[in-house]
Parts: structure tokens; C-alpha cells; sequence
């Protein structure tokens, strides 16, 4: 069987732009969502992402929507069972993801279900990296 890559783009934390901080509620994630809005010639950088969801499903993490999915998958899919579904992510001290620039970051799921995420990062000028 073969094995598919995520395009995973881990690197330090730019020293400008924005921290943010989310807490999201979703009966059906089904069709995807968005986590942080995309901002025009900026990266969405994540630093510590949680889920939690009572219902047995599939969950992908990226950048972009294209036709009710996901653009460019960065993480999963990721099984999350009803009896214990609970997904924590951290990138570790002054590390995140970086999304695609000019995307947003976004989530969807392979079923509907009552679902809660907190998400953490920061905005990055892309002009401006460093």
C-alpha cells in the first residue's frame, strides 16, 4: 500500500504580525470550516491546536477550501473515536505551521457531529519574515 505525504511546513515564529487565539463550535464540520480567515499576503501560522468531539470521525487540517474540502492537507486525516475523540497538537516553544499564504486555515470532517476546537498561532506579514 502507499503512503501519502502531507505538505508540512513546521519552521520558527515570525517576530511581526498578530498572535490570535480561537475557540469554535460546530455541529457538522462536514463541508469544511475555517479555523483563522485567510489575510491577503499573509501566512496563518498554528502553534497549538485541540479538538474534541463525542462522535466517531475523520478530521484534515490545511489550508484553503476547494469544493467543501480541504485545499492542501497538512494534517490527517486523523481518527477521532466517539468514546475518547480528542485531538491535542503543539508545535512547541516559538514553532508553528505555516499555511499557505493568502489561505485560510481551515477543517473538515467525514461526519457530522458536535465538535469544539481551540486553536492558537499567530499572522505573519510575509513581506516582512524574518
Amino acid at each position: 500500500m502507499a503512503i501519502t505525504t502531507n505538505i508540512l511546513n513546521v519552521q520558527g515564529l515570525p517576530s511581526n504580525g498578530p498572535d490570535w487565539q480561537v475557540s469554535l463550535y460546530s455541529a457538522d464540520l462536514t463541508g469544511c470550516e475555517i479555523i483563522k480567515a485567510a489575510v491577503a499576503a499573509n501566512s496563518i501560522f498554528l502553534t497549538k491546536i485541540m479538538i474534541r468531539t463525542a462522535t466517531a470521525m475523520t478530521i484534515t487540517i490545511g489550508s484553503g477550501e476547494t469544493t467543501g474540502a480541504v485545499t492542501t492537507n497538512h494534517l490527517g486525516p486523523i481518527d477521532l473515536d466517539a468514546a475518547s475523540g480528542f485531538f491535542p497538537m503543539s508545535f512547541g516553544a516559538n514553532r508553528g505551521m505555516r499555511c499557505t499564504s493568502g489561505l485560510a486555515l481551515t477543517i473538515d470532517s467525514s461526519a457530522a457531529g458536535a465538535v469544539w476546537i481551540y486553536a492558537e498561532g499567530k499572522v505573519c506579514v510575509d513581506s516582512l519574515k524574518t
